[in-house]
């Protein structure tokens, strides 16, 4: 291999992450220059500017229970293409994966400015603000897409959870049998309906 630059100006992490995952050869072949006429090499080079091929390496990673090597491809698949959507939300998924609920809540924020139309990336942001402790913030966030998406079951699920942690039981409740009214399967509204009850009947006993 001659001694020259990288052949791709932003591989470094790229790279990282291929041997992160085991995959130092196509890591070598990374390397190469860009000037190259190694076939192989060439095929590699373009592997790393392929943000679907990112998301399949990210995938087996994430298989793998390899979070920082599955997040490294997740995010070069998401600079790679800023508007594919499952890319942010894959990149947000990890880094909260890693502990960092703050760098997963900023990822979901920029993704939802990106993407706001989205029920995938409107659910996941409202997730992360009831884990954050926002409610009000997710409930916000789950009202609005309930508006543009009134028959996801995910989305009024999630505005089930906020009004629940609001303390606002009865519209919780309410909340979680439209959820199943869309998906009667859905074990965790059915659940959630149950201990918002449950809620319910603590704040207000009988007497």
């Amino acid at each position: 291999m001659p001694d020259c630059p990288s052949a791709l100006e932003n591989s470094t992490p790229v790279i990282k992450g291929l041997r992160m995952v085991g995959l130092a050869g196509l890591a070598f072949h990374l390397s190469a220059c860009a000037g190259s006429t190694d076939p192989v090499s060439a095929r590699q080079e373009h592997v790393a500017e392929d943000p679907a091929a990112m998301m399949r390496i990210g995938e087996a990673a994430e298989a793998s229970q390899d979070w920082a090597g599955a997040d490294t491809f997740y995010r070069r698949a998401s600079e790679l293409d800023p508007n594919l959507a499952s890319a942010s939300l894959a990149h947000a998924r990890m880094t909260a994966r890693q502990g960092d609920l703050d760098g997963a809540l900023a990822g979901l924020r920029e993704a939802h400015r990106l993407h706001a139309d989205d029920p995938a990336i409107t659910t996941a942001l409202g997730r992360m603000l009831a884990a954050t402790k926002r409610p009000a913030e997710a409930l916000a966030v789950f009202d609005e897409g309930v508006q543009a998406h009134p028959g996801s079951a995910a989305l009024l699920l999630g505005k089930g959870v906020a009004l629940d942690l609001l303390k606002r039981h009865v519209e919780a409740q309410e909340a979680y049998e439209a959820s199943l009214k869309t998906d009667p399967d859905n074990a965790a509204a059915r659940k959630n309906l149950a201990l918002s009850r449950s809620m319910s009947r603590d704040r207000h006993p009988r007497t």
